[in-house]
C-alpha cells in the first residue's frame, strides 16, 4: 500500500474513548447491562441514549463515535436481552427502564445532567414511548424508521407472520441475525405447513419460537386500534417540549410507522419544540436510514442522496444542547428527497409538499389482463369490459418465488442472511426494481399502464386509488402497487398499500356486499418522492396479497375458498388512480 510522507498519524476510532461494563439497577431489582462510552479527556458531558433488544455490542461503533463529538454514549440491552435480567416482551418494558437509565445516568460523575435519546427501527419506536414519560432529563431525541405495531406489521388488517421471524432473532439472550433471519429456511417450514395443513404459526417451531400471547396478537389482533398500548398517549404527548429529528425513507418499511409518529408529535407537541423539530425523507430503505447510502437493491441515486446521517444528527445534538449551527440541509421543518430528479426539496410540512393531483381512470379492453394486455390509466373515463380476478389463499406460485433468493441480491446487513423474493417486502419498497411479483401475475390480479409520458411527472406524497368491486365473499385482502415502468422496460418502486378491502368500509359495515358493486378507497399509499422521466408510464397492478408472511385468517390455516373480485370500469362511477403532484 503507498506510504505518506507526511509525519501526521491517523489513530484508531477508539482513540480518546474509554468504554466500561456496568450493571444498572431498575426499580423493580432487575439489573440491565449496559455499556457505557465516554471522552477519555473527562469532564461533565451530556449522555446519548439507546435502549436496545439486538445488543450492546452491535453498537460499538456508535460507542467509538459519540465521545469524540463531546458526548456520552450509553447502550443498555433491553430487559431479557443480551446480559440484562428479566424477561423480554416486545417494548413493553421499555418506557419505565429507560426512566430508570436516565435517573442513574444523571447521578453519574461524567454527566451533565442532560441525556438526548438515539437510535432506528427499533429503538426508534421505543423512543417514542420513553417521550411519552416526559423525564426532565430528556433534551431531544432522534429517532429513524420508527415502526408502528399494527400499522406496518401486521398492516392493512392482515394476519401476518414477519413477528415469528424477528422473533427467533431475538430469542432468548443472543442475537441469530444469520438462521433466525434465513427466508430460505422460513419459506420452506411455512410451505410445508401449508402443504400439511397446519397452523402458520407451526412453522416457527424448528427455531425455538413459542405461539406464546405477544405473537397471538399480530395473527388474531392486525390493526392499529388494538396496538394504543404500544404508543404514547395523547396526553402524554399533549405540550411535549423536546425537540426531535426523525429519519425515514421512501424505501424504508417502517416509514408508514415513522411519519404516524411524526404527525402525533406536529399535533400534540409544545409549538416551540416543533420549531425545532424535523422530518427527513430520503430515498433509503430501513438499512439506509442509518448508512445513507444511496442505493436500494439495485437502484442507484445520485451521490446528492448520500448523507452522513449519524454526523447529521450528531450536529443536530449539539445545536439544540450547546447552540451551534444546526445542520445546513435543516432549512424547514420538512426535508425530503426527489429521486429521478435527484435533488433534495424542503416544506413546512408534509402536507405542503403536494401541490396538485393527476386522476387517471382506469379503462378495460377485450381479452385477459396480464402485464403484456394491460388495461389503461387514461385521462378520460370510459365505459369497458369488466375484469375478474381469483385470490386462492391455496395458490402456491407467490411462496414458490419466495424459495428463490433476489437475482443479484445481496443482504441489506452483512449481518443478515441473503434476501429472497418477498411479496411483503417488495410491497414494502425494499426490492424496487423487481417485476417478479407482476409479470407472473395470471388471474390473481390486474394490471394498467399509462400512455408514455410527454414531460417529466413529479409525484410527493400520498396516492389515492378508487375501485369500484363486485365480489363473492364477504372480504378479502389486497395489494396494490404503483410503479414506474422507463422507457428501457426497467421497472421502479414508487409507492403501494396492503389492506384487507374491509378497512376502506364504514365501521360499522358488516363487509363487503356480496354480488354488489361496492366503491372502495384507498388512501393509506406510502408517502413516495420520485419525478418520472418522459418516456416512462405509470404502472399500476391490483393483486392478491397472500403469501408466506400474509394469511387469509386468524385460524393460521391457508385452506380457505377463494375470493373473486369483478372490477367495473364506468363512466359514470369511474375507478381511478389519483397520483399527488409535487413541484415540477
Amino acid at each position: 500500500m503507498p506510504v505518506s510522507s507526511s509525519t501526521r498519524v491517523d489513530l484508531g476510532p477508539s482513540h480518546g474513548v474509554r468504554m466500561r461494563r456496568e450493571r444498572v439497577p431498575m426499580r423493580d431489582g432487575v439489573h440491565l447491562s449496559a455499556a457505557v462510552y465516554t471522552p477519555r479527556a473527562g469532564g461533565r458531558v451530556p449522555a446519548v441514549m439507546e435502549l436496545t433488544p439486538y445488543t450492546v455490542d452491535s453498537a460499538h461503533g456508535e460507542g467509538q463515535y459519540f465521545p469524540t463529538q463531546g458526548l456520552a454514549y450509553v447502550v443498555a440491552d433491553t430487559r431479557g436481552r443480551g446480559d440484562s435480567e428479566g424477561d423480554f416482551r416486545q417494548s413493553f418494558n421499555d418506557a419505565v427502564d429507560a426512566v430508570d437509565l436516565i435517573d442513574w445516568i444523571i447521578q453519574q460523575p461524567w454527566s451533565d445532567g442532560r441525556v438526548v435519546l438515539y437510535g432506528g427501527s427499533y429503538s426508534g419506536h421505543n423512543q417514542w414511548l420513553i417521550l411519552g414519560m416526559r423525564h426532565p432529563a430528556l433534551a431531544a431525541a432522534s429517532p429513524a424508521a420508527a415502526p408502528v405495531m399494527g400499522m406496518e406489521i401486521p398492516r392493512g388488517g392482515i394476519p401476518n407472520a414477519y413477528d415469528f421471524k424477528w422473533r427467533a432473532m431475538v430469542l432468548g439472550h443472543p442475537l441469530y441475525t444469520m438462521s433466525g433471519t434465513d427466508n430460505g429456511l422460513w419459506a420452506q417450514e411455512i410451505r410445508q405447513a401449508m402443504d400439511e395443513g397446519r397452523p402458520i404459526w407451526t412453522a416457527a417451531e424448528p427455531f425455538g419460537v413459542p405461539y406464546d400471547d405477544d405473537l397471538r396478537r399480530f395473527i388474531e389482533q392486525p390493526g392499529l386500534e388494538h396496538w394504543a398500548d404500544l404508543l404514547p398517549t395523547d396526553e402524554q404527548l399533549t405540550g411535549l417540549d423536546v425537540p426531535v429529528f426523525t429519519v425515514t425513507g421512501t424505501h424504508d418499511n417502517c416509514m408508514p410507522g415513522t411519519l404516524h409518529h411524526w404527525q402525533r408529535f406536529v399535533q400534540l407537541a409544545d409549538p416551540k419544540a416543533l420549531e425545532r423539530s424535523h422530518l427527513l425523507i430520503g430515498p433509503w430503505d430501513h438499512a439506509g436510514t442509518d448508512s445513507g447510502h444511496n442505493a436500494v437493491g439495485e437502484l442507484q441515486f445520485d451521490d446528492l442522496a448520500r448523507l452522513p446521517l449519524r454526523q447529521m444528527r450528531t450536529a443536530w445534538f449539539r445545536h439544540i444542547l450547546f447552540g451551534e449551527p444546526r445542520p445546513e440541509m435543516l432549512t424547514d421543518r420538512f426535508v425530503y428527497y426527489v429521486a429521478g430528479a435527484e435533488e433534495w426539496r424542503t416544506a413546512p410540512t408534509v402536507e405542503a409538499a403536494t401541490v396538485g393531483a393527476r386522476p387517471l381512470c382506469l379503462q378495460s379492453a377485450e381479452g385477459p389482463n396480464d402485464v403484456f394486455h394491460s388495461g389503461w390509466l387514461a385521462a378520460e373515463a370510459a365505459d369497458g369490459p369488466d375484469y375478474t380476478m381469483t385470490f386462492d389463499p391455496m395458490d402456491p406460485r407467490v411462496i414458490d418465488l419466495e424459495l428463490v433468493p433476489r437475482p443479484g441480491a445481496a443482504p441489506d446487513n452483512p449481518l443478515f442472511a441473503l434476501a429472497y423474493n418477498s411479496l411483503v417486502m417488495t410491497q414494502a419498497g425494499d426490492d424496487p426494481t423487481s417485476q417478479v411479483f407482476v409479470v407472473t401475475i395470471d388471474g390473481d390480479g390486474l394490471i394498467y399502464h399509462s400512455p408514455v409520458l410527454a414531460e417529466p411527472l413529479t409525484v410527493v406524497g400520498k396516492p389515492r386509488l378508487r375501485l369500484v368491486v363486485v365480489p363473492d365473499a364477504a372480504d378479502t385482502d389486497v395489494m396494490v402497487l404503483v410503479h414506474e415502468v422507463r422507457p428501457d422496460g426497467q421497472s421502479i418502486f414508487v409507492s403501494s398499500d396492503l389492506l384487507r378491502l374491509s378497512t376502506c368500509l364504514p365501521a360499522d359495515s358488516d363487509g363487503l356486499r356480496v354480488g354488489e358493486p361496492n366503491v372502495i378507497d384507498i388512501t393509506d399509499f406510502r408517502f413516495c418522492s420520485r419525478q418520472f422521466s418522459a418516456g416512462s408510464r405509470v404502472r399500476l397492478t391490483v393483486r392478491s396479497a397472500w403469501s408466506s408472511l400474509t394469511l387469509p385468517s386468524a385460524d393460521g390455516l391457508r385452506n380457505h375458498p377463494p375470493v373473486t373480485l369483478r372490477v367495473l370500469h364506468r363512466v359514470d362511477d369511474p375507478a381511478v388512480l389519483t397520483l399527488p403532484l409535487g413541484r415540477s
